[in-house]
């Protein structure tokens, strides 16, 4: 089960932590220092920390001397709250198990305990101060920090990836077909399948692949009227190992009739031992499924548009 944030609560987090390490100095941080420390993707850096904002946990100062800081100090703000400003409140948004049997049709077995353990991480999160998880940053970067047993980022390795795609499609229709569609989980998939798993040691059945994705738009800051860019990302899950790709994907006119899909981001691969792959094989691997996605979600748009058009369509009389 997917723990982790999303792509969006990732990036508040990490501009939080880092506004509670400077909070200290006094002096607003200007954007481009964010970005330089976090790895927030400049494009979306003033969407992030506008959450922030808007959670009341930041202010932000216009002008030559200003920049963003926490509007308190980091002790008086909770983890929950800088998870709140980006994901919303933390509840469980529908049953635990889903559809079920018709005696489920009020509540189901599952309900209590889940909502009592949806409860207990929120009071973990509510105990835990911003400034707490600042100080784990600092003692992490100075190498005083004992790595849990448990740690997610052994053996990690990343490949920058940038690719790009002609659509079919004039830029406004293709902003409408990317936010009318939301299976990016299959598209992803598929891509994936097409290069094959990870690997697979000897004698053991594959495991099911999944993919967990994410295409969220993000007005640039040109403001009302500026075409999105978006946020994309997903989390797979093979026989080797698990990899997330993040990365930003824009849309470009090339004339009235095409457009063109473009993705930069980092591809972040973690495996087995047995499993590891020389980074030669994996910057070729994490190429091909990015290529065989974009290839895909590109079909994928235009086929959806243009069934309404098939569907139409007079049928020729024989």
């Amino acid at each position: 089960m997917n723990m982790t944030l999303s792509k969006r609560g990732d990036y508040v987090m990490r501009s939080a932590i880092a506004l509670a390490r400077a909070f200290d100095d006094g002096a607003p941080r200007k954007i481009r220092e964010l970005v330089a420390e976090t790895e927030v993707p400049r494009t979306f850096a003033s969407q992030i920390l506008a959450d922030l904002v808007r959670a009341g946990l930041a202010m932000s100062r216009a002008g030559r001397d200003g920049g963003y800081r926490l509007s308190r100090a980091p002790d008086r703000i909770s983890v929950l709250q800088v998870v709140e400003a980006a994901e919303g409140p933390l509840r469980a948004e529908r049953c635990a198990l889903g559809e079920g049997p018709c005696r489920w049709d009020a509540v189901c077995p599952l309900h209590e305990t889940w909502s009592q353990a949806t409860a207990r991480l929120a009071e973990l999160l509510a105990s835990t101060t911003l400034a707490e998880v600042a100080a784990r940053d600092e003692a992490i970067e100075s190498g005083a920090y004992v790595v849990p047993a448990d740690s997610h980022r052994s053996h990690a390795s990343s490949v920058e990836l940038t690719d790009m795609v002609h659509v079919e499609l004039p830029a406004p229709a293709l902003h409408a077909a990317l936010a009318a569609r939301r299976d990016w989980s299959t598209v992803v998939g598929a891509a994936v399948h097409d290069v094959g798993e990870l690997a697979t040691p000897p004698g053991a059945r594959p495991s099911p692949l999944v993919a967990d994705c994410a295409l969220d738009p993000v007005t640039a800051s040109g403001g009302v009227g500026t075409p999105p860019h978006y946020l994309l990302a997903w989390h797979l899950s093979e026989t080797g190992g698990t990899s997330h790709f993040e990365g930003e994907l824009s849309v470009e006119d090339l004339d009235a009739q095409r457009s063109e899909l473009k993705v930069s981001g980092a591809w972040h691969q973690e495996t087995t031992v047995g499993a590891r792959l020389s980074t030669d094989a994996l910057e070729d691997r994490a190429r091909r499924v990015l290529r065989g996605a974009l290839r895909r979600l590109a079909r994928s748009v235009e086929e959806d548009l243009d069934r309404p058009s098939r569907r139409r369509s007079p049928v020729a009389s024989t």
